[in-house]
């Protein structure tokens, strides 16, 4: 499950949220090993909190523990990926049908706005900080529509995209993406919500191919 930071974590959802972004920042890649001691040593606490953490981590799906190895990003198939990948644009699609009679002018110039930058983004062939903007720019539909179980369910199965897009993804991913999210983007800017819908399986299989 998705874990909102509330301004109150306790000390292992904290070193979770450190770790969980040193995964999603490619700093710990797919596959390599957290090693307990660094961490706690790096964050200046007990092994303890750390274990918590790992544990936390697991229960999301991004880390296993390997017996005689220990705890390790978990590498995920080409079929888990297109799992993930069609629940996201089902929960999407979703929102996008919930979100249509909230469009007014500042939602839809905030999304413009994020379109924008995820444009800027891709041509600067910056794809850490162009799959950064694309995140926020989902998530703003979400927001629209409202509705918090499909925003949960789309950060937990978004966590698991992500950290498959840090191994994967080049430039020419980030362009052929960037493409079909033009469409997406000005489909709902412009109130055409069943090419939107259409236009969502289109831009986010462009991320798993």
């Amino acid at each position: 499950m998705n874990r909102v930071n509330h301004g109150k974590e306790s000390l292992p959802e904290k070193v979770y949220h450190h770790l969980l972004q040193q995964i999603l920042n490619g700093v710990i890649k797919a596959g390599e090993k957290i090693i307990e001691e660094d961490i706690a040593r790096d964050l200046g606490t007990s092994r303890a909190p750390v274990r918590e953490a790992l544990y936390l981590l697991k229960v999301d799906g991004l880390a296993e523990r390997i017996p005689r190895i220990g705890t390790i990003v978990k590498d995920f198939s080409d079929k888990e990926i297109i799992e993930y990948n069609d629940a996201v644009i089902g929960l999407l699609q979703s929102a996008i049908e919930q979100s249509q009679p909230k469009w007014d002018d500042t939602n839809r110039h905030r999304l413009q706005v994020l379109g924008d930058e995820a444009d800027e983004a891709c041509r600067l062939e910056d794809v850490q900080l162009y799959q950064s903007r694309v995140e926020q720019l989902i998530t703003h539909v979400f927001i629209v529509s409202d509705n918090k179980a499909l925003m949960r369910f789309y950060k937990e199965a978004n966590h698991i995209l992500m950290v498959f897009a840090q191994v994967k993804w080049t430039r020419q991913t980030m362009k052929n993406f960037n493409r079909e999210l033009n469409v997406f983007t000005s489909s709902l800017v412009e109130g055409k919500f069943d090419d939107a819908k259409k236009a969502v399986k289109v831009t986010l299989d462009q991320g798993v191919i």
